[in-house]
C-alpha cells in the first residue's frame, strides 16, 4: 500500500478519526474553537473525500498544469517559486482545511510522501507532523543522491 492509500483509508475511518481528534482536541480547539468531535470528524471525511476526487481528476491532465496549481511549496516564503525537488503541501479543499497532502516535485511529477491533520502553526510542533517532515526530506535527499538511475521503491519509513 503506498502513502496515498494509508491516508486515504486513515481519513476514511470514523473511528481512526475520532481517536485522532480526542487527542488532539486542545490543538483544533486552540486553532478552530469548540466544535463537537462527531461534527470534526464527519467534516474531515468530507474534505478528504472532495480533496482525493479533485487530486485524482488533476492527475488525469498529462501536461500536470494543474497539479502543480494543486501542491504549493511546503515553506511559505517560496511562494510563487518552483524548482526540481521542492518539498510542497496541498491543501484540504473547505476552507480553512487542516488535511494536508505532502509532496515533492520531481521533473513534471509528483512523490506523494504522506499527509497529515494538521492544527498546529510548525509541522516540528507535533509528532506526526515532524514525521511527516522527515519522510519528505528522506524522499527528497534520496532522489537528488539516485537522480534519473533512482529506483522507485517502497520506502518502509
Amino acid at each position: 500500500m503506498d502513502a496515498l492509500e494509508l491516508l486515504q483509508r486513515f481519513w476514511d475511518d470514523p473511528e481512526e478519526l475520532r481517536k485522532f481528534f480526542k487527542k488532539f482536541q486542545k490543538d483544533y480547539e486552540n486553532y478552530y474553537g469548540k466544535a463537537k468531535i462527531s461534527s470534526i470528524v464527519e467534516k474531515a471525511i468530507e474534505d478528504a473525500d472532495t480533496l482525493f476526487e479533485t487530486l485524482f481528476e488533476l492527475a488525469e491532465d498529462e501536461s500536470g498544469k494543474h497539479l502543480s496549481e494543486f501542491f504549493k511549496p511546503l515553506h511559505n516564503k517560496e511562494a510563487g517559486k518552483s524548482y526540481e525537488l521542492q518539498l510542497l503541501k496541498a491543501y484540504g479543499t473547505l476552507s480553512n482545511s487542516f488535511l494536508r497532502v505532502y509532496a515533492i516535485r520531481y521533473g513534471t511529477s509528483y512523490v506523494i510522501t504522506g499527509g497529515a491533520i494538521k492544527l498546529t502553526d510548525q509541522m516540528k510542533d507535533r509528532k506526526h507532523t515532524k514525521v511527516e517532515l522527515y519522510k519528505l526530506n528522506l524522499v527528497r535527499d534520496y532522489l537528488k543522491e539516485n537522480g534519473e538511475d533512482g529506483e522507485f521503491v517502497y520506502l518502509d519509513i
